[in-house]
């Protein structure tokens, strides 16, 4: 008996041992994997090139002095509403009150409603407005007391906002605030052109462009202070802003250009070429469908001579009511494809800055883009409504525009990028035109159709 008990312990211990050698074998095998899938080695240097940069935004030593601030000042019904994000100066009616297009609903007189169109840069919401109002930065006629944000705005209030001041970060946020400029460069975020007034930058996709936008994430405007160098010129450093500052928005899921300013002669320059539509931007996209089947079935789309696509579709806007948007489209290729019918790729320019314009207009025909679930319901519902016209006609159809839509693709990300934009350089005059490279997922996706077209037809 104690032999035998003596066999079976030793089997038992046998085996823990071969179980414990594997498990550290297992362990010593996966480390190089590891090692192998994590970031690239970063060379001091590297590393702290963004941190300099960012510090030299808050170096007390600079002309303009971050502890100094800037006071904005709006006339209301006089000064125009500035960038693209409103459309000239508003109008008023015998009353006084906010008339005509800008007044779509009682929402949009209030003071709350009406801040945000006049400062966007640096009160992007209404809460944010709210906040201004509450600490004393944003007054209305230079009143001592407190305005409550529900005060209807008249002809000839003066609106004031005292911007914050630029301040200097903790170590602690230090840190993590260059822990997402690391990962904003891994993702793509890269300097396209910088001069001492203006800077034009690639915004990667998943991230707002405005700061504060949503205060539980970072944006955009968060990491410039760390690929930009402050303004070194005698004029430039003069009107220095205290950080800079994008002057117009792309969608969180839309990547590409972004046009920065950094003094303020360049932000209100920038602002009222927005807001004048002279600064030409240009979009590509991948859709389903072909645009140019729409046109007979269509009225929001038309060929027009040159042999683009123009569609003009209003577009309802928030407290604003419905404003008029139009988007010329190019189609640049065009191919039969197994899953989606007939998959496009297209050049779109907006001729009015509405919110997801592009994405709506390409919807509305029955070809909306790759990936876009939100609005991709509004694509199968225009495909039902052309199939709809055609059988009340009695007319024999087999076009691919009026087919159903197959389920919306998730997680590959949205196929629309902000690829150029011509403007006039705030200072110089100069004409320029700023192009970012296509990104890599719109090259494969293209590819794989291709290689696919070429199977087929082999």
């Amino acid at each position: 008996a104690t032999c035998m008990y003596q066999s079976v312990h030793s089997m038992m211990l046998q085996r823990r041992v071969i179980f414990v050698s594997i498990c550290l074998f297992v362990v010593i095998l996966r480390q190089p994997c590891c090692f192998a899938l994590s970031s690239p080695t970063v060379t001091s240097a590297t590393a702290d090139a963004p941190r300099a940069k960012f510090l030299a935004w808050f170096d007390a030593d600079r002309d303009r002095g971050n502890g100094r601030k800037l006071k904005l000042r709006h006339v209301v019904g006089v000064d125009p509403l500035p960038t693209n994000l409103g459309d000239g100066v508003a109008t008023f009616g015998a009353d006084g009150r906010v008339s005509g297009e800008k007044q779509q609903s009682q929402n949009a007189e209030r003071l709350v409603r009406y801040a945000p169109l006049c400062f966007p840069h640096q009160l992007p919401t209404k809460n944010r407005a709210a906040k201004a109002l509450k600490s004393g930065r944003l007054k209305l006629n230079n009143n001592i007391e407190r305005v409550e944000g529900c005060r209807i705005v008249q002809k000839d209030d003066v609106l004031t906002l005292q911007t914050e001041s630029a301040t200097k970060l903790s170590d602690e946020d230090l840190e993590k605030r260059m822990n997402f400029v690391r990962h904003m460069l891994s993702s793509g975020l890269s300097v396209l052109y910088e001069d001492d007034h203006l800077a034009a930058v690639f915004k990667p996709a998943g991230v707002h462009t405005k700061k504060n936008t949503n205060f539980a994430y970072l944006s955009l405007e968060d990491s410039l202070p760390a690929i930009l160098t402050p303004p070194s010129g005698d004029d430039a450093s003069k009107e220095a802003l205290p950080l800079p500052l994008a002057v117009h928005r792309l969608d969180v899921r839309v990547c590409g250009l972004v046009l920065v300013a950094k003094t303020r002669s360049a932000l209100q320059n920038l602002g009222m070429q927005f807001e004048k539509r002279r600064v030409k931007k240009r979009y590509e996209a991948i859709v389903i469908g072909n645009p140019s089947e729409a046109v007979k079935l269509n009225d929001d789309i038309v060929l027009q001579e040159d042999g683009t696509l123009l569609v003009d579709s209003p577009i309802a806007m928030d407290g604003r009511g419905t404003l008029p948007a139009r988007t010329t489209m190019s189609i640049l290729e065009s191919m039969p494809h197994t899953h989606w019918g007939t998959l496009s790729h297209l050049e779109l320019r907006p001729e009015t800055g509405r919110t997801h314009q592009l994405r709506l207009h390409t919807a509305r025909i029955g070809a909306p883009m790759v990936g876009d679930d939100l609005y991709w319901d509004s694509g199968a519902k225009a495909r039902t409504k052309m199939a709809a016209d055609i059988s009340e006609t009695g007319d024999s159809c087999d076009l691919g525009i009026i087919k159903l839509l197959p389920p919306v693709r998730r997680g590959g990300g949205l196929y629309l990028q902000s690829r150029g934009a011509t403007f006039q350089h705030p200072i110089t005059g100069e004409i320029m035109d700023i192009e970012v490279p296509l990104i890599d997922r719109f090259g494969r996706l293209l590819q794989k159709a291709r290689l696919a077209l070429d199977y087929e037809n082999n």
